[in-house]
């Protein structure tokens, strides 16, 4: 369960992610280079379908046990992220490409929204969409993309093989759910009411969906939306979950806390584009509303961006312990929110006044932030260590799991994960 949010500005635009999924699963934050490919086929998460003679470099967050990603961005600024929808379509089960898939294939050959709009249908109408997208339990969807470059943006909706986009004019929100009835560009056939007829409304509903959609309309409808108004929408808590995200959590949230029923926020990412100048922030680490977004040059290998997947993995695991070590009261809330806030702040107040300086600049700027937020890490190694070797110190509804933490994670099956 995910959120993806796309703001139209006077001089671009922000596109801003969570990955939410299982609180063990990492998103690992990799940098895959073009590369002229000898391959005839590529295996993705499943199965296999032909290769095309060269791929674009990329950049993603992705799960360690997938092919594909949660959310990325291309060499030519094609950014895409993906939404789990809860539809009637039967054989889900059936292994076929996964969303998360679709969003790599589709960064990997596209050099612009559109193009990479028709890859993604091209091939979902060919091989389908299906198999298990869960990290530690069975779990199976349908998916929905938000796909946007510097001159324009897409919504694309699907259920099993059929599909329904609408270009986007000003600002949008995908949030679980099935959105697009009439108000669409084009479909797969002769589809009115698509979201209606082909939702399944149990499972819509319990994803918490409806809320967090609205919550995100609001977010995007602020007058002279900034980098930091996208920041604090993927920050944001329903008011009746602030006192208990530790303990309970809940799926109402945009920047989601696990429940019984609901996901975590495992990573998140924002783009802005603003006149001439793309700009990345990754937290490379979960919860947001816990992390600090760093800033970050496509191409250009300084954390949290990696191109090895076991240096992405002990990245992301520090920060994931950290975090825990909060939800056990081992490290005191307010003044790491505190220290954390000053940290970012010090961040964009730089990255604003090398908004026209020459890139090898902002890549000074990059390795500094990186340094810095690492050293912030470090001041609470004891923490981290400690909570590693005891996970009992958390709350009930974390021991479990912490105890399982950072095992298997690259299994790309089910069944040698758990």
């Amino acid at each position: 369960m995910c959120d993806t949010l796309y703001k139209r500005t006077e001089s671009g635009y922000i596109f801003g992610k969570n990955s939410d999924r299982s609180p063990n699963e990492p998103n690992l934050t990799l940098f895959y280079s073009r590369r002229k490919t000898a391959e005839k086929t590529v295996r993705c998460t499943y199965i296999e379908i032909p290769q095309v003679p060269e791929t674009h470099a990329v950049l993603l967050v992705q799960p360690s046990w997938m092919w594909g990603a949660e959310m990325g961005i291309n060499e030519y600024g094609v950014v895409i992220g993906n939404e789990a929808v809860f539809t009637k379509s039967r054989g889900k089960k059936q292994e076929r490409l996964l969303g998360m898939d679709l969003i790599r294939l589709g960064l990997e050959r596209g050099k612009s929204a559109r193009e990479a709009l028709e890859i993604i249908i091209a091939l979902l109408e060919e091989y389908g969409q299906g198999g298990n997208c869960g990290f530690d339990k069975p779990f199976y969807y349908d998916n929905s993309f938000l796909i946007a470059d510097d001159d324009e943006a897409y919504v694309l909706e699907t259920s099993a093989r059929d599909w329904v986009y609408r270009k986007i004019d000003d600002h949008y929100n995908i949030s679980n759910k099935l959105s697009l009835n009439e108000s669409y560009t084009k479909a797969s056939k002769d589809l009115p009411n698509f979201a209606s007829k082909n939702s399944d409304f149990l499972f819509t509903h319990f994803s918490g969906s409806k809320i967090r959609e609205k919550s995100g309309c609001e977010s995007l409808r602020k007058e002279n939306f900034r980098l930091e108004d996208m920041f604090a929408a993927l920050r944001s808590h329903h008011p009746r979950d602030v006192d208990r995200l530790y303990t309970k959590g809940s799926v109402r949230s945009v920047c989601m806390h696990k429940s019984f029923l609901g996901d975590h926020a495992t990573g998140s990412m924002v783009v802005e584009r603003r006149k001439d100048k793309r700009r990345i922030w990754i937290t490379g680490a979960s919860s947001p509303c816990l992390s600090a977004f760093k800033p970050v040059v496509f191409g250009f290998l300084e954390a949290p961006v990696f191109s090895d997947p076991e240096a992405s993995l002990n990245y992301w695991l520090d920060r994931e312990y950290l975090q825990r070590a909060i939800y056990a009261g081992l490290v005191g809330e307010g003044e790491y929110k505190n220290r954390l806030q000053k940290l970012e702040a010090a961040f964009l107040s730089e990255a604003e006044s090398l908004e026209h300086a020459a890139d090898e600049d902002f890549r000074k700027f990059v390795i500094s932030a990186s340094k810095e937020e690492q050293g912030f890490i470090e001041s609470y190694r004891e923490k981290i260590e400690f909570l590693k070797k005891n996970p009992q110190a958390l709350p009930r509804l974390w021991r479990k799991i912490t105890a399982r933490l950072g095992k298997n994670v690259f299994e790309r099956h089910l069944s040698a994960r758990i």
